[in-house]
């Protein structure tokens, strides 16, 4: 293993490592490049797009296997972008939900009238996020947006479509009961005043220990609908906590520090056609370090080290 080394130039500073540690809260996660070292800070250059000509009138057959091939490479091409967006997305929310251990409430938002266009339902999401912080400064979300099962509950075809809804962990105080008729009057009563467009649902998760992976259980393939690709999957609010990562000497640092001896609670090893082979081990921090001070464990990253 080495130590990451950082290479100065005019432009921003790269760097390039093979050991890289992220922290989201008292979540670890270990990634350990075997092939080959990896470079962050450098941009290319952006790649001129090809335009691809206009066919006009009938094809003829070399035209139409050139066009065939240009179809079945694009249909590759999506399916992998679409199944890397859906992995990303949902590693992000992991670690974000992770990384703020107080959003513990579990909050569905439904439309009581059908709705299916997006702009429309992210519009009305937004103005009850005001709402709410207007009065309860204290509030803070993750929200996932989904859309309903496009078949209701007799099998038949809906014809707009499932209807939106959102997935929320938030910090949202609730009345401390184990009686479900205050339960639902609250739910009433918060609908009310605050969703005003529907439903709500609310459940207290304190007692689950991995919030991220929790959270992500309930991110369905209908999160990933065609509707919403190339859309804002998921908000959150901006002063929340951010997933640590930590390269090269940083990384080792911590590892000797907090993680050496620990016992992992998942371990892979999996190929990347960038990176080359990764050893991926996760482990849980015990209780009494969870709130670690990574700033100032950082030490002067300016140094070379080899």
């Amino acid at each position: 293993m080495k130590f990451g080394i950082w290479l100065f130039c005019s432009k921003p500073m790269a760097e390039t490592y093979d050991f890289k540690i992220i922290k989201s809260g008292k979540e670890i996660e270990v990634y350990n490049y075997k092939d080959k070292e990896i470079l962050r800070g450098y941009k290319r250059k952006e790649r001129k797009k090809k335009k691809n000509k206009e066919f006009k009138g009938q094809l003829n057959i070399n035209e139409y296997k050139k066009e065939l091939k240009r179809l079945e490479e694009w249909e590759i091409s999506y399916k992998a972008k679409t199944k890397f967006s859906i992995s990303r997305t949902r590693t992000n929310i992991r670690r974000l939900a992770n990384a703020n251990p107080h959003l513990n409430k579990f909050l569905t938002l439904t439309f009581a009238e059908s709705t299916t266009e997006l702009q429309k339902a992210n519009y009305l999401f937004n103005q009850a996020m005001k709402r709410i912080i207007r009065q309860k400064d204290y509030f803070e979300y993750v929200a996932v947006v989904e859309f309903q099962k496009d078949v209701d509950f007799h099998g038949r075809k809906k014809e707009k479509g499932g209807s939106v809804h959102y997935h929320l962990l938030c910090n949202i105080k609730m009345p401390k009961t184990n009686n479900l008729k205050e339960l639902f009057d609250w739910e009433k009563w918060f609908a009310l005043r605050y969703w005003k467009y529907g439903f709500i649902k609310i459940k207290d998760v304190r007692q689950v220990s991995n919030m991220g992976a929790y959270f992500c259980k309930y991110l369905g393939k209908d999160m990933f609908d065609k509707r919403i690709f190339g859309k804002k999957k998921f908000f959150c609010s901006q002063k929340l906590k951010k997933p640590v990562e930590m390269t090269g000497y940083e990384a080792f640092n911590f590892y000797d520090r907090h993680i050496k001896g620990l016992e992992p609670i998942f371990v892979k090893t999996f190929f990347s056609e960038y990176a080359g082979t990764i050893d991926y081990s996760a482990f849980t921090l015990p209780k009494d370090s969870v709130d670690l001070n990574i700033d100032n464990q950082r030490d002067d990253r300016r140094k070379i080290y080899s």
